[in-house]
């Protein structure tokens, strides 16, 4: 299996939401924010138990993540993994990490970890089976990790758009 990049490893660390996606029982794509924990193998998320997101990984539980700033470099990454259902109900905000992590930011929304560990109290841990970066290369013949070329796009094959280019039309970005 890959490991994540060298400059997504801070976002592991430092981003406050991963998103994350799952399949809805009859189909249809679900994507909702998280706040999690990269414990370094895998990643830890807490839902309230009846969630969608729950339902969804119990049906199937092949998931997607993306994690990183979309700034505009666009260096994000793409994990792609299998969602686990922790058995036992939590009676803490997981971990040491967590707590540190997101205390702040608990308080600001008004709610203490506490609290957040009793409404919030399914444990979701993602194990990646893939990394797929996805960010800006410049132009140009050296080898990226984002195409051979250089460019915009997923690292496996080169789906690029120059933002140089413009829409005929509208002047935009022609993405």
């Amino acid at each position: 299996m890959d490991a994540p990049r060298p400059t997504i490893r801070a976002a592991l660390d430092e981003s406050d939401v991963v998103w994350l996606g799952s399949v809805r029982p009859d189909g249809r794509p679900h994507l909702v924010p998280a706040w999690f924990v990269w414990d370094g193998a895998s990643f830890v998320l807490f839902s309230k138990p009846h969630a969608q997101k729950v339902a969804n990984i119990r049906a199937d539980p092949r998931v997607t993540l993306a994690v990183g700033r979309p700034d505009a470099g666009f260096d994000v990454e793409l994990v792609e993994g299998i969602g686990e259902l922790e058995p036992a109900r939590t009676d803490r905000a997981a971990s040491d990490a967590f707590a540190a992590k997101y205390r702040g930011l608990a308080a600001s929304a008004g709610v203490s970890l506490d609290e957040f560990a009793a409404i919030y109290s399914q444990a979701i841990r993602i194990r990646p089976t893939r990394w797929l970066g996805w960010g800006w290369t410049p132009p140009g013949p050296q080898m990226s990790r984002h195409g051979s070329d250089g460019g915009f796009g997923r690292s496996e094959r080169s789906e690029r758009c120059n933002p140089a280019e413009t829409h005929p039309v509208a002047g935009q970005a022609a993405w």
